[in-house]
């Protein structure tokens, strides 16, 4: 399952985390229709979480990746855009 998160970025992301605050999480499936979860609270470990700026076309436009963590509680495994410069 993939979700997707509003943020600037994955460590702005984990930082909003580490304050203890709960993110809305959404599931933009077609098949499910669009599910509601908040991130630290009710998101599966291991779930592939999209962190998106804005909205284009309806959809939201991932720019950030990761796998959200329930033993950490946080985003591991941050996976950079395709665009990006990997080192």
């Amino acid at each position: 399952m993939k979700v997707y998160v509003r943020g600037k970025s994955f460590k702005e992301v984990n930082d909003r985390l580490a304050e203890g605050r709960k993110l809305p999480a959404m599931d933009y499936s077609l098949l499910r229709d669009g599910i509601e979860f908040t991130l630290g609270e009710d998101v599966p470990d291991g779930t592939w979480v999209c962190i998106f700026k804005a909205i284009q076309n309806g959809f939201p436009y991932g720019h950030d990746f990761g796998t959200w963590s329930e033993a950490e509680g946080r985003l591991v495994n941050r996976r950079p855009h395709v665009w990006e410069k990997r080192s």
